[in-house]
């Protein structure tokens, strides 16, 4: 195991980095010259890119916030895929828990009870996080990445490098899940490498919105976000379009949902509306933080338009097309 895992605390460097310097810690901790036993590394730095927006004002995100990631990822990964991990801990650990509760096979992350989703990211958090991951790619990417406290159980990035990881995101992102591809293919050799990388790369992804189609009905109705024209409120009538793409965000938040029509959502497909459109969401989610309802009140809690406004400005940057709209 690298000697970054053996530290309680590491922090990172407040020097001046390139973007050079950056590129060449991240292909470095990814490439096979860093030695890696298992895939864990590559989970880590996917959920980091999963939780970019959800940093805190001190650009500090909590192992809490990066197990759920992993305990995401690996389920879909071992449970419901049934990739072989190599006698990696959480793969025997998680066979273990499916045997325990009699969970089926090919049953997703958020299909199994919420008890249990926690449950297992406190046994991630606890038995990989904390215990070396954490510091093992803190020190492959020699310190520029971000800093961590197994203390206080959370990592921070400087502005410098939190804005690096913000502006390559999806390029990064596609380089983990290839070189994780490469991982799981060497260890599940009769598994076609194209399907691995096409199934890591949606795998996280929720299978049912029904949830937030819900709440968006009840509380702001049943028209078409963007032509105002009514749906019909059946199963087929209706899709719930994240604004700014999941491609982008791999997260589902219900400020970053609309509703639409089928076609629209499949026309507008990975597209960044209009700017227009982006100030009506904000005055939709304005009115939603002051809603009494618990759940919309946690679903919204974190919401800030600035912060909004630069994960639309970064998907620009990482290459997403804007202007659409439905009138084009």
């Amino acid at each position: 195991m690298a000697e970054g895992s053996k530290l309680s605390k590491g922090s990172i460097t407040n020097e001046v980095v390139s973007e050079d310097q950056f590129w060449t810690v991240i292909t470095s901790a990814l490439s096979s010259k860093s030695k890696k036993t298992n895939s864990y590394k590559f989970a880590l730095l996917r959920a980091i890119l999963e939780n970019l927006y959800k940093t805190n004002s001190q650009h500090e995100l909590t192992f809490k916030q990066l197990a759920q990631s992993f305990a995401n990822l690996y389920w879909n990964l071992i449970i419901r895929n049934g990739y072989y991990q190599g006698n990696a801990w959480i793969e025997t650990e998680l066979k273990k828990f499916q045997i325990t509760f009699n969970i089926p096979k090919g049953i997703s992350f958020e299909s199994i009870s919420s008890n249990q989703q926690q449950e297992l990211i406190k046994k991630i958090e606890k038995n990989i996080l904390k215990r070396y991951v954490v510091g093992a790619l803190f020190e492959d990417t020699n310190r520029l990445i971000y800093g961590f406290s197994k203390e206080e159980k959370k990592i921070s990035f400087t502005q410098l490098s939190l804005e690096f990881l913000l502006k390559h995101q999806t390029s990064i992102y596609k380089l983990v899940n290839y070189e994780l591809a490469k991982f799981l293919n060497d260890k599940n050799p009769y598994t076609i490498r194209g399907s691995i990388i096409e199934e890591i790369e949606n795998i996280t992804k929720r299978e049912s919105l029904k949830k937030y189609q819900q709440m968006i009905l009840i509380n702001s109705g049943n028209k078409c976000f963007y032509t105002e024209r009514e749906l019909a409120v059946t199963k087929k009538s209706i899709a719930v379009d994240h604004f700014v793409p999941w491609s982008f965000m791999h997260s589902d938040d219900l400020w970053n949902f609309v509703l639409t029509s089928p076609y629209l959502n499949s026309k507008k497909g990975s597209k960044l509306p209009s700017g227009i459109y982006l100030e009506k969401l904000h005055q939709r989610n304005q009115y939603f933080k002051e809603i009494e309802d618990i759940h919309i009140k946690l679903e919204m809690e974190k919401y800030e338009f600035h912060r909004f406004k630069k994960i639309y400005q970064y998907a620009e940057i990482n290459g997403f097309e804007t202007g659409w709209s439905p009138y084009l």
